[in-house]
């Protein structure tokens, strides 16, 4: 009797359908410096990833540690909300359930605020003592409660985080979607609209439009490349495959896919489509359990109504060797 092993993931192939596309070389729009699902996405980068980084930016926090924790642990950590990265203010609460920013937030935070990406020599106690800039207002001076890395770098996150929760629908008055907003800076007065909650929460942290944060958002689009692409996955998990006989029973097969773009995905938008070759009608049959999965002879819907970033996608389907 023939037999037929399938291992899922070398078959199918995530397929979008009306994706838009990003381009990291877009103009510079101070109304609108970063989406607000990527200055959220805490999943952007793993610890090791974090690592890499700075190692290939010859970053002087590749060597750094402080109480047992790598530069690399400590700016992860922060992103998922522990330490100080985590509190509740004025009705807004911020944990390990919510987390913080992206972690190539906190980077290009570092390196605007004190070159500690791009300079070797800048991990003094010095500049360590203020390295996110967090209670050091421009009239001069640093408030030494924040001095340290880690806590630079957990009460930065959190004031992000925080900025961007309070900025829509909480009733506080100012740096609020939707609002103008003008400062004077090294080449003029600069005006602009607050288009996203994630561009409010960095003018409250830095209330200029040159003298900072076209820095960041130049940093992060552009020399960095932080940019999430608007479509892009991770599979999860898959469960075990059998091996089919021919005329046999089918098998249920189910597959978990992240979310790993800034944009939200919408059921029948965003499906497994067959590969090898790609958009072939495969010999598979969708007999034995429920066939709603399949919603064309090579392409395979998600459970879910939507998926937003960082969130799982289900594809259940079921499949039987036909013999073909």
């Amino acid at each position: 009797m023939k037999q037929v092993r399938y291992f899922i993931v070398t078959l199918i192939a995530l397929v979008v359908f009306l994706a838009p596309s990003i381009s990291r070389g877009a103009s510079f729009n101070a109304s609108n410096l970063i989406s607000d699902s990527n200055f959220i996405d805490i999943h952007a980068m793993t610890a090791s990833q974090i690592q890499s980084f700075l190692v290939s930016r010859g970053s002087c926090l590749a060597s750094f540690s402080e109480n047992g924790r790598s530069a690399a642990q400590i700016i992860y950590d922060a992103s998922h909300g522990y330490g100080d990265a985590s509190g509740s203010l004025e009705g807004i609460t911020i944990n390990t359930s919510t987390g913080t920013v992206n972690p190539g937030v906190i980077l290009t935070t570092l390196q605007k605020e004190q070159s500690l990406v791009s300079d070797p020599s800048r991990c003094t106690e010095l500049i360590l003592n203020k390295a996110m800039g967090y209670g050091c207002p421009d009239s001069g001076g640093c408030n030494p409660t924040y001095a340290g890395f880690t806590k630079q770098v957990e009460w930065g996150s959190w004031q992000l985080r925080y900025n961007y929760e309070r900025a829509q629908g909480t009733g506080f008055s100012d740096y609020q979607v939707g609002q103008s907003f003008c400062w004077n800076d090294w080449n003029g007065t600069n005006c602009g609209r607050f288009d996203n909650r994630a561009t409010a929460s960095l003018y409250r942290y830095t209330p200029h439009v040159y003298n900072g944060n076209y820095n960041f958002w130049n940093l992060f689009h552009n020399t960095y490349q932080f940019q999430v692409p608007a479509y892009d996955y991770s599979i999860v998990s898959q469960n075990e495959y059998p091996t089919l006989n021919q005329g046999g029973a089918g098998y249920n097969f189910i597959i978990t896919v992240k979310n790993t773009g800034s944009q939200t995905w919408q059921k029948n938008r965003v499906n497994l489509g067959t590969s090898r070759e790609r958009d072939r009608i495969p010999a598979f049959l969708r007999e034995g359990g429920d066939p709603s999965g399949w919603i064309s002879p090579n392409r395979i819907a998600f459970q879910e109504s939507s998926v937003a970033p960082g969130q799982n996608a289900t594809y259940s389907f079921w499949m039987q060797n036909s013999g073909v």
